[in-house]
């Protein structure tokens, strides 16, 4: 009889979350920024990762990594597993999770297009009302302590309280398909509206590049960013997932400095109620991954009930 064998070369699943953050980052700097190890400790995984499947995964270049064939197929593969990881777990370890939850996030966290990410969450307990309200940075510290919204995310630079969970989501210059940045004009840029700490960083990096820019659109809105960009008004900032789903392109060629990363936290409120609990723990260890996971259920292979699913409501400012 066979004997099944760790070393024999089993895929381990953490190497590809390791795989999809470097896909995701577009280098070995940030992947290792991002998960806190060290460039070597990522790049040995990758080499270990590429000794298990036996085939080339991806190439290094001056503007980052590029995968091979093999490589975009084993993405597509490992995301499948990571999901299907990660629902499991989720469904052996929630609780029932019925009744209303209130989540708040900040503007810039819209911006990022997280709204598939909700529809997962609300796929694993089809009885829950999860409510999504867009708040203002400033308001949501005072809002968590009175209790309403129950759970936040936000950039922790503007909180006062500590997150539960933190991670990175590396953004890349996105324009639209065949588009090219003259090098001799101000770059054009389709920029987030109202305060946002991380786009401060992309235009001082552009600053401190020597590149001068121009504002050509600016919106609070995703879907007008998106549109703007798509009819070549100028280039944005935006993560990778957001780029793919919407058609655009990631500009690797324009001689710009790279795109920052925005570092979000969760957060919860001082008193949170079971059901909310129950919640707050499935996004903090499995299911809410917005570097990995903001596909749609189809495209990630999840089974969600085709009814009695109640809908995601959105509201900005308030409740």
């Amino acid at each position: 009889m066979a004997t099944h064998r760790m070393d024999a070369g089993d895929l381990d699943l953490g190497l590809l979350r390791t795989f999809l953050t470097l896909v995701s980052s577009g280098s070995l700097g940030k992947t290792a920024a991002s998960i806190d190890k060290t460039q070597s400790a990522v790049s040995q995984q990758m080499l270990r990762l590429e000794k298990i499947v036996g085939q080339k995964l991806f190439t290094r270049g001056r503007d980052g990594i590029t995968l091979t064939h093999h490589g975009e197929l084993l993405e597509t593969y490992s995301k499948r597993a990571v999901e299907l990881h990660d629902e499991m777990l989720a469904r052996f370890r929630a609780e029932s999770a019925g009744g209303k939850v209130v989540l708040g996030i900040s503007n810039s966290v819209a911006l990022t297009g997280l709204a598939p990410a909700m529809q997962r969450l609300q796929a694993f307990h089809p009885d829950m009302e999860l409510r999504v309200a867009i708040v203002a940075p400033a308001k949501l510290e005072a809002m968590l302590t009175r209790g309403d919204p129950h759970l936040a995310i936000s950039e922790p630079s503007v909180m006062r309280r500590s997150p539960v969970a933190t991670w990175g989501v590396p953004l890349q210059w996105a324009a639209q398909k065949d588009s090219t940045i003259d090098q001799s004009q101000a770059v054009p840029l389709v920029l987030f509206e109202g305060p946002c700490s991380w786009q401060d960083d992309m235009l001082n990096s552009l600053r401190r590049g020597g590149r001068e820019w121009r504002v050509t659109f600016e919106s609070s809105s995703l879907d007008a960013i998106l549109g703007a960009t798509k009819s070549g008004l100028g280039i944005a900032a935006l993560p990778a997932e957001v780029i793919r789903r919407s058609r655009l392109v990631h500009l690797k060629s324009a001689s710009l400095p790279p795109a920052p990363t925005i570092e979000f936290g969760l957060f919860q409120a001082t008193a949170l109620p079971k059901h909310a609990q129950t919640l707050l723990e499935v996004m903090r260890t499995s299911t809410f991954k917005p570097t990995q996971s903001t596909q749609t259920n189809r495209e990630v292979g999840l089974s969600v009930p085709s009814s009695g699913l109640a809908p995601v409501q959105f509201a900005s400012e308030g409740f």
